[in-house]
């Protein structure tokens, strides 16, 4: 289609979806390479998912949306719970992040703290563990 910036007016977000992650792999690295973090926010959310959205729009900006203007909270007040690519600026953001046991390596590596795995009741023993304890 080319640049799809010139085809449709006010995108707010991009889509592809592929049961090949692979394909999905190569088409976030071309992207990538075509479009600086400044033009466009790239991300997956499952390995067979690619997302585009505005630069400024990802769930850590609205994580801090919520927290600091709804909220008045500071950040070291936050605790976000993540579990792949999508949440990276959420859990980077939060004073506390923790991303679940079968995140992927890059997404365990930003939080401070990885939980069990889901079937483990994970987000329940975070919460336990940082907010009930």
């Amino acid at each position: 289609m080319g640049d799809l910036r010139q085809t449709i007016e006010e995108p707010t977000k991009i889509l592809a979806l592929c049961d090949d992650a692979s394909l999905i792999q190569k088409l976030l690295e071309n992207v990538r390479q075509k479009y600086s973090k400044e033009e466009l926010y790239i991300t997956t959310s499952v390995s067979t998912f690619f997302e585009a959205t505005n630069p400024q729009v990802n769930k850590g900006m609205g994580v801090r949306y919520l927290a600091e203007d709804l909220m008045e909270l500071n950040k070291n007040n936050v605790m976000a719970i993540g579990d792949n690519f999508n949440d990276l600026e959420m859990l980077d953001y939060a004073g506390i992040g923790v991303a679940m046991g079968k995140a992927p390596d890059g997404v365990k590596e930003i939080a401070n703290w990885v939980a069990p795995e889901v079937e483990d009741d994970g987000a329940a023993v975070a919460i336990e563990n940082f907010l009930l304890s």
